[in-house]
């Protein structure tokens, strides 16, 4: 199977099966040696076939993706969307509820996790448009039968039989791409076909002056830029079968579509309406994939160029609030683009909107203004009621990091421990409150915390580094440099493991094994005062 390479990490990738399963050999080369060699298996494949293929791998529940993806329209294998251009993040990705519940039908998302499902569905079905089953299976087996053709069967939804807007929020939960947030309360696991999408979430999209580019999923917000929709009573199954793919569908079949409201085009050839009017194009996020452009209308090959930025607009609710505005934008600046534009924004909204506690916390850690920071804390009352466990958890971790940095070790270890129970299945928290333990030298307390994420997931890096500078502390060297040779097992690169050998090897008196690891890390990076400790040797 074909192999590719992240020239700029200098990794190599190449799936390969094994009996009836899929693995992921991940290799560095150095001349014909084998420097690096790191095999998972793959547990799942995500994509429609259509555009992408993806894969992930599962470890006690807790789901990420894998630096793998086969480009089907292409044929060609590559890094995933986003882990291109020096920003691959090798088998660290976390799939989150937000990927999981489009990607998929109803999950088992711990709520107390980020990432960690029990387990998952094998791929979107009937529910996902049709809204729960259990009643309506209950009532057929029951033998209650509706005629349909007469009547509207209440026992399940039937997205054709709802009102335009909610047939339209059916499709765009997933078809409209963009920077969503959560209302009060909700989950990305919340919505329910027959329910107002904008009582669950807002969907955001950056505006620019002259822009006509559009994101892969961007159907939706391309669909309703066009005078077809704006003059007419359409949605996505105006067009769309859901029950049959569009590759199986007669040369004919959008034409009919289309003819069905334009009767006489002046155009001469009538065959064919979306080449010229729905016409294919790439999407600005995901490379070698091109998508039809859902904006019916005349197009031109000229490019306009992008103009100012005029701000993140709600696709699907004309009306948010100001704190989901604020929400977004710091959302968009964390996960999308650092621009200070968008922390400016941010804090227009946040002032003018209300139980804003966590929203701000996330505000004052973005700008990395400490002191802010601390002094919100100090001077507001935070009502937990108001706030989901999930944005407390990373409100408190954050204010416990802070806290820290500045010389407040009692609070910080207050936040950090309220982090970690309120999110019990976050590994993420448990590594940040053992190493403030740590750096405040509670040296068996955070041991402790390294050992509980362990047990949840033991391919993190950072927990067995962790672990093995705590064992070369208590003077346990072969486990401490077990768990350091495990850490660089699963990370090549992971400088700090190396330099805490050299420690190792400093404390054992091995000049050789401290050279050694101190020309590797040299290796990755030639500017690290290792340099200087060899020079000194």
């Amino acid at each position: 199977m074909l192999i590719i390479h992240d020239s700029i990490k200098n990794l190599s990738y190449q799936p390969f099966f094994k009996n009836d399963s899929l693995y992921l050999k991940e290799f560095r080369l150095k001349g014909k040696d084998t420097t690096h060699l790191l095999i998972k298996k793959v547990n799942y494949k995500i994509g429609s076939g259509h555009h992408t293929n993806s894969h992930l791998f599962e470890i006690n529940g807790y789901i990420h993706q894998m630096p793998y993806t086969y480009y089907t329209q292409d044929k060609i294998s590559d890094l995933p969307p986003g882990f291109e251009a020096g920003q691959n993040s090798r088998f660290s990705r976390e799939i989150a509820l937000e990927c999981m519940s489009c990607h998929n039908g109803y999950t088992n998302h711990e709520s107390a996790s980020s990432n960690k499902y029990k387990p998952i569905p094998q791929g979107i079905d009937c529910e996902s448009c049709h809204g729960p089953g259990e009643v309506h299976v209950k009532r057929k087996l029951a033998g209650e039968i509706i005629d349909t053709s007469k009547y509207i069967d209440y026992s399940i939804v039937n997205p054709g039989k709802l009102p335009l807007n909610l047939q339209f929020d059916v499709c765009q939960r997933c078809h409209l791409q963009g920077t969503s947030i959560l209302a009060e309360g909700k989950s990305f696991n919340s919505f329910k076909p027959g329910m107002h999408l904008k009582d669950i979430m807002d969907t955001y999209l950056p505006k620019y002056e002259n822009d006509h580019s559009f994101i892969m999923a961007s159907h939706v917000d391309r669909l309703k830029q066009s005078a077809c929709f704006q003059n007419a009573e359409m949605t996505c199954i105006s067009c769309h079968n859901p029950h049959k793919s569009v590759t199986t569908l007669g040369a004919n079949y959008f034409d009919n579509k289309c003819m069905q409201c334009h009767d006489v085009c002046e155009d001469k050839q009538t065959q064919n309406c979306t080449s010229c009017h729905m016409p294919k194009s790439s999407s600005t996020d995901i490379m070698h994939v091109s998508i039809t452009d859902h904006k019916i209308g005349v197009h031109t090959n000229s490019k306009s160029q992008k103009g100012k930025f005029l701000g993140l607009v709600a696709i699907n609710n004309s009306n948010p609030t100001n704190l989901s505005k604020a929400k977004a934008y710091l959302k968009r600046y964390e996960s999308f683009e650092a621009q200070s534009i968008y922390l400016d924004s941010a804090s227009y909204f946040l002032k003018k909107s209300e139980n804003n506690f966590t929203s701000y916390i996330q505000y004052f850690y973005l700008k990395n203004d400490g002191k802010g920071l601390i002094n919100f804390v100090m001077s507001n009352q935070l009502d937990q009621v108001k706030y989901s466990n999930s944005d407390l958890a990373l409100a408190y971790s954050r204010m416990g990091e802070v806290f820290g940095k500045n010389n407040l070790p009692n609070e910080a270890a207050k936040y950090h421990k309220k982090a970690v129970e309120l999110m019990s299945l976050v590994i993420d928290y448990k590594i940040k409150y053992g190493s403030f333990l740590f750096n405040n030298n509670q040296i068996n307390a955070a041991q402790k915390q390294f050992l509980d994420a362990l047990k949840l997931n033991p391919t993190i890096k950072e927990i067995h580094a962790n672990l093995g500078l705590i064992a070369i502390i208590k003077g346990d060297y072969k486990n401490g440099e077990s768990s350091l040779k495990q850490a660089i097992a699963l990370d090549p690169d992971y400088v700090l493991a190396y330099e805490n050998l050299v420690f190792l090897s400093q404390k054992t008196n091995n000049s050789k094994a401290t050279k050694l690891y101190l020309h590797k890390i040299l290796e990755i990076d030639p500017e690290h005062k290792a340099k200087q400790i060899l020079k000194n040797l």
